[in-house]
């Protein structure tokens, strides 16, 4: 079970060792996720997140871990969701996409 002490202990080491644009994502039992950018407040009984919208013109936009809360954001980007622990399932963290890497299809 997720807990106080591994959000602010250990999240942030395992998103940054991840790389610098890593993505972090909190699953919850019910089935809903989100997109994490940064968390401004851990409590004994929950945490608040900074999540990043999901609506459809945002889908190409960069919604990457940043760590430090109170960084400038567009309007609308981001909410906050206050998650208590025992609703969280998994969290997961995926590495940056290396970008000089070649990839299937018509990208460039």
């Amino acid at each position: 079970m997720f807990d106080a002490q591994y959000f602010r202990n250990s999240l942030a080491g395992h998103a940054e060792a991840a790389g610098a644009e890593a993505q972090v994502e909190i699953h919850l039992t019910s089935g809903q996720g989100h997109r994490v950018r940064s968390i401004p407040e851990v409590t004994d009984h929950y945490v608040v997140v900074e999540a990043y919208q999901r609506r459809p013109e945002m889908t190409g936009a960069r919604s990457h871990w940043i760590g430090a809360a109170n960084l400038p954001t567009a309007p609308n980007e981001v909410h906050r969701a206050l998650i208590a622990y025992e609703s969280i399932a998994q969290i997961v963290i995926t590495p940056s996409e290396n970008k000089s890497a070649s990839r299937i299809g018509f990208s460039h």
